[in-house]
């Protein structure tokens, strides 16, 4: 378990984000965080359809379930999950990170809250997202949305971490440009959620895919913030994102771009 910083550490910790924002890098960030270093068979006896996939450390007992969720995370096919499936599965270590993709925030109420448990709610900025999903959907498009339904959920994890909406409990807002190369940003978050930062940043989960881009080991924090210049995001979706009061201000704020001056001169 890491070191108690601001807060008292979470046993539970939901982890919400869009596909290739770096979901992945966080989780396995945040697993290092609370002792995990083993990917052991995850115990999956009895739950959820939807909470198979994932990995534990059996002596730290810390789980991570990858991509639960709704909308867009998983298929229907798997059935809905609700409150009840997520406590069944956090019953069976201390420390649990699910791993909520694409997901709109609506859903909220189906996990728990209360003592011990936090949301945290990536986001990166929405032209790189859109670039290395473009570039992700090449291969697998039912996977990697890039329509009004992926803008309509990108723009309320926009208003969410601006504070203008206020869905998530306990929330903690991670912003990935600055989270890939500033380690001093990495310690405040591990901070806020009460964890001394042992600062694994080599590797992903073993979900993911890796990069959309290159598959030879960890792409610099430099290429990961210029990936629109290597995938041109499509002027029909960068009106989309225009017509988006809360992701133009999420820009000038969070990652200090204008978004109409950037996007005309990728």
């Amino acid at each position: 378990m890491g070191l108690t910083g601001s807060r008292e550490v979470a046993a539970t910790t939901f982890l919400w984000g869009l596909k290739r924002s770096g979901n992945h890098l966080l989780a396995n960030w945040l697993y290092a965080n609370h002792g995990a270093t083993a990917r052991d068979v995850l115990d999956s006896d009895g739950l959820h359809p939807q909470l198979h996939a994932g990995f534990r450390d059996v002596r730290a007992d810390v789980a991570f379930f990858n991509n639960c969720g709704w909308l867009h995370s998983r298929g229907f096919g798997l059935g809905d999950l609700d409150r009840g499936d997520f406590q069944v599965a956090m019953r069976r270590q201390t420390t649990t990170i699910f791993g909520i993709e694409d997901c709109d925030l609506a859903f909220v109420p189906k996990t728990p809250h209360g003592r011990g448990i936090v949301n945290v709610l990536l986001l990166r900025d929405p032209l790189n997202n859109l670039a290395s999903r473009l570039e992700a959907a090449k291969t697998r498009p039912e996977i990697f949305r890039v329509d009004e339904a992926y803008i309509d959920v990108y723009e309320m994890f926009c208003a969410e971490a601006l504070g203008r909406s206020h869905h998530l409990v306990g929330k903690t807002v991670v912003n990935y440009n600055h989270f890939i190369d500033d380690r001093a940003y990495r310690d405040s978050v591990a901070a806020e959620l009460g964890l001394r930062n042992v600062d694994v940043m080599s590797e992903a989960t073993d979900f993911g895919g890796g990069s959309s881009f290159s598959d030879a080991g960890r792409p610099s924090a430099t290429s990961l913030k210029t990936r629109f210049r290597q995938h041109r995001v499509p002027d029909h979706l960068v009106e989309m994102l225009l017509s988006r009061e809360a992701i133009r201000v999420a820009c000038e704020t969070l990652f200090g771009y204008d978004l109409a001056a950037l996007s005309e001169g990728a």
